[in-house]
């Protein structure tokens, strides 16, 4: 319907084919510093980019901020595994690593702060603990020396006892050591009878009572445990020392971390060292900028302590860190996929064309589709979405500039050869009329796929969506404009040097020629062929389940690696923990008399949730309101905390911290047993919203990565079956418009939709099941968007030859037979682009890409050598004349 139109648009540009060209050049110039925005504004963080807007988990992370507070400064975490710390080498090696870095971190300008690991917080303990025991027993000592020295001048015990220096002294230390004065005075005197010494006595029984009173003084405290079997003996050196810190520092660097005498409780070093004692984590904290080089250098480190300390192997991550090294992995891996890409689409349009001029056309018009659709996206992304685009939107965007632009241009190229071949003077429009029609409807449907991608604002592709349809909008636009004034400007030359002879033979005709009688002659077999496969191929797809792993389908890098070494030997996913914010309709503490009293209903009901929880084998650890330290705590009557009244602050501090900054919000921190993307963690939060969404006066949000990714997955496996049946609709009236047919549109949208389920069967049975790969749900999502837009365009190129045949006085039937001669071999070249094109992302080396392109490169395989060869002639010869209904094909007036 539109034949006139390119018509015209073509024999406009061949007449200002110069104006054109140098268009198209100063625009290419103009747009080239605005397109590198496309690479320089991409997010790199994979958890923010699964976030889907107004999802439960999205209210539940604004509240989180909204009530528990915002970010933290950026850390520098490095986990350091199979470094065994019952061995003091090790202790004494790790601790050299730790200053290393440290030390390095001083000298740059990133803003170095501190560091956290298990020795830092072994350091305070140990030496808070220490200088209050040494209090202690510094005065049990003295108290000794003068009971002795006054027993040793005549002074009874009862006289001892009387003696004002004596009992304002004991009374000081009386609530720690626990024993009577007289008892005291007594077990003085007997162990002096014993040693016959003031000091050695009074040394002795300083040691003894501060080791018993520690029992005391510990118990309860949620931060710190006596390692007894060690205590005693750090007791004496204690009381040897003027100097407290060298002492511990000395005990710290030079014993093993389990024969150190005070320890940190679990609720202090579970978030530092395994259980094993065999991996740490180390944290450096900073307030500036890290650079690769600087990561690089901190690698360089950790290398030369993997050999220092045998079998040890370090991983640097961090938010920063893993942004880093993806973005590192995605751009190497984009630069190979489209190297690979564009040498393969070179040498087989090289081929096909037998022309060195040829084979480098569609690469110039790859050349300035990206390059004036990177700068109007990147532009658009930058200073009016005033926001960053998906780490994996620049490959799948030039992914398929690549292919759509060597498509479009081979097409419209062959076209114009063939009008050459036949003596058309008027080749370049008439080359227009058609082919650049049939590239304009081809391209409609995959801008149209692409906005519709990109409305649905599906996580992680929304922005592939909207760049892509830009893409193909300037895509369109510059085959039919750009290369339809190279053509004028080059003419025949185009082809150089292979030369063109009227009445040749077209490439692969005669083998066409053969595909199309073995069609017509075997309609009926291919068809009931065409409907068993695609039966068969839907219940594998029906069957086989896709998940949100997008984890696991990351390239390797050690910010990933040390999620997973955490997990293995912590036993839990420490980094990315689960959380439910409740929200009451009562405030949950009051605060009167320095006591803070909680409202009885509301904890008994948050206990009540983090027992039902913690019951579950897939939650580690539980911490909230009714365990702040991992623990339960009850309350007393009149609801205050029922604990040690030496720790009731650190306890109501603790508490307090999951209660939000409006008394109203609770929070309840879930640590799982399985790191946070795997099944059996997606599956369990899935499992227990009816554990706390909802109660008689309150509401429940889960939120944290895990749950980021089931609300993903459930919009974006929602998005997807809406998805579909609109996109389907929308090509259908694109296409009965500019077919004037009903039948046909709707015979092209089934026959590409049943290609692609064939093509994700055939990639499930290789990633699922002999793989044993995630199937991602972006996996189907992405190659049905695409494929039914891109799949579509050999069929419309087919049923646009074949409307073209009959128009021109051929018989449905011959129509199509010419359309498959004519057509096969630049179908196949055409095919073979886009095939090598999509596959190119398999050498990337990034899982997630890998899975797209085999889904992809597979569906065009099966479209190109299977649907338009066989599937597609039989159904069209089934139809016959029905193909164009309502509409009555007129023959064009010659």
């Amino acid at each position: 319907m539109l034949e006139k139109s390119f018509m015209r648009l073509g024999k406009f540009s061949q007449r200002n084919k110069k104006k054109i060209l140098v268009i198209w050049i100063v625009l290419f110039i103009l747009m080239l510093p605005a397109a590198t925005l496309l690479f320089t504004d991409t997010s790199y963080n994979v958890s923010s980019s699964i976030v889907t807007k107004n999802s439960p988990a999205y209210e539940a992370n604004k509240l989180l901020r909204d009530q528990f507070g915002g970010s933290t400064d950026p850390e520098i975490l490095i986990v350091a595994n199979n470094t065994n710390l019952n061995n003091s080498q090790n202790v004494k090696n790790l601790i050299n690593f730790q200053d290393n870095v440290s030390n390095y971190l001083k000298s740059t300008n990133i803003g170095y702060t501190n560091t956290t690991s298990i020795f830092t917080v072994e350091n305070s303990t140990l030496y808070s603990f220490s200088k209050e025991i040494k209090g202690l027993e510094k005065g049990i000592y003295g108290l000794n020396e003068l009971v002795l020295i006054l027993n040793l001048s005549g002074k009874s015990p009862a006289e001892i006892e009387t003696n004002s220096t004596f009992s304002s002294g004991f009374n000081k230390i009386f609530p720690e050591v626990g024993v009577s004065n007289l008892s005291f005075i007594d077990n003085a005197i007997s162990e002096f009878n014993h040693t016959k010494s003031i000091s050695k006595t009074s040394l002795y029984l300083a040691v003894d009572y501060s080791y018993n009173s520690s029992i005391n003084i510990t118990k309860g405290n949620p931060y710190l445990k006596i390692n007894y079997d060690y205590y005693r003996p750090y007791l004496y050196e204690l009381n040897n020392t003027t100097s407290l810190m060298p002492l511990v520092t000395s005990t710290i660097n030079n014993n093993s971390y389990n024969h150190y005498p005070v320890l940190p409780s679990s609720y202090s070093s579970s978030s530092l060292l395994s259980p094993s004692n065999n991996t740490a984590i180390l944290i450096f904290h900073y307030n500036g900028n890290l650079t690769v080089a600087e990561q690089n250098h901190i690698t360089s480190i950790e290398n030369k302590y993997e050999k220092i300390i045998p079998g040890s192997s370090y991983y640097l991550a961090g938010t920063t860190v893993s942004n880093d090294q993806l973005a590192s992995q995605i751009q190497s891996g984009m630069i190979i996929a489209l190297l690979i890409g564009i040498v393969i689409s070179i040498i087989i349009v090289g081929l096909y064309f037998r022309s060195i001029v040829a084979a480098f056309v569609p690469f110039l018009i790859f050349l300035l589709s990206a390059v004036v659709s990177g700068g109007i996206n990147g532009l658009i992304y930058k200073y009016i979405f005033d926001k960053k685009i998906s780490f994996i939107t620049p490959t799948l965007l030039l992914i398929l500039i690549l292919g759509i632009a060597s498509d479009y241009s081979v097409y419209i190229l062959s076209r114009y050869r063939s009008e050459r071949r036949k003596g058309n003077k008027n080749a370049i429009p008439e080359s227009a009329k058609w082919a650049g029609q049939a590239v304009f409807t081809s391209g409609a449907t995959v801008a149209l796929s692409y906005v519709v991608l990109w409305v649905s604002n599906i996580p992680i592709f929304s922005d592939a969506g909207f760049t892509n349809a830009i893409s193909a909008v300037i895509t369109i636009i510059a085959a039919n404009t750009f290369l339809i004034a190279l053509m004028a400007q080059l003419k025949d030359r185009i082809f150089y040097p292979a030369k063109i002879k009227e009445g040749s033979k077209l490439p692969f005709e005669h083998s066409m020629e053969k595909v199309a009688n073995f069609t017509i002659k075997n309609k009926k077999k291919i068809l009931v062929i065409f409907v068993v496969v695609t039966f068969a191929s839907l219940a594998l797809y029906a069957e086989t389940p896709t998940n949100m792993d997008v984890f696991t389908l990351l390239p390797p890098s050690s910010g990933i690696q040390s999620l997973v070494v955490v997990n293995n030997s912590f036993h839990y996913d420490l980094f990315d923990p689960a959380y439910i914010i409740l929200n009451f309709t009562s405030p949950l503490v009051i605060h009167k008399n320095n006591t803070y009293y909680y409202n009885t209903t509301e904890y008994n009901q948050i206990l009540s949730i983090e027992h039902n929880l913690s019951s579950s084998g897939y939650v580690s650890d539980i911490y909230g309101i009714g365990s702040p330290f991992g623990q339960t705590v009850n309350l007393t009557s009149k609801g205050a905390l029922n604990v040690s009244p030496a720790y009731s602050k650190d306890y109501a501090s603790a508490t307090n911290s999951y209660i939000g900054n409006n008394s109203h919000y609770a929070e309840i921190v879930i640590y799982l047993s399985n790191i946070a993307w795997s099944p059996q963690s997606t599956s369990f939060l899935k499992s227990i919203e009816s554990k706390y969404s909802s109660g008689s006066d309150y509401k429940g949000y889960a939120g944290g990565l895990t749950e980021y990714l089931n609300n993903a997955y459930s919009f974006t496996s929602s998005s997807f079956s809406k998805m579909v049946p609109i996109l389907g609709v929308a090509i259908f009236i694109i296409l009965l418009i500019q077919l004037g047919s009903a039948f046909t549109p709707l015979r092209l949208i089934l026959m590409v939709m049943a290609a692609v389920i064939m093509s994700l069967a055939i990639t499930y049975i290789i990633f699922f099941y002999i793989l044993h790969l995630p199937l991602i749900i972006f996996l189907p999502l992405f190659v049905f968007i695409t494929l039914l837009a891109v799949g579509l365009d050999y069929d419309i190129f087919m049923v646009t030859k074949v409307r073209e045949n009959v128009l021109n006085g051929m018989t449905n039937d011959d129509g199509i037979k010419n359309s498959i001669i004519e057509s096969g071999g630049v179908i196949m070249t055409l095919g073979s682009l886009l095939f090598a094109t999509f596959g190119a992302l398999y050498f990337s080396g990034i899982p997630i890409m890998q899975e797209i392109g085999v889904g992809l490169s597979l569906g065009v395989l099966v479209d190109t050598f299977v649907s338009w060869m066989f599937f597609v002639p039989s159904v069209m010869l089934f139809l016959d004349k029905y193909n164009w209904w309502p509409s009555k094909m007129r023959q064009t007036e010659k």
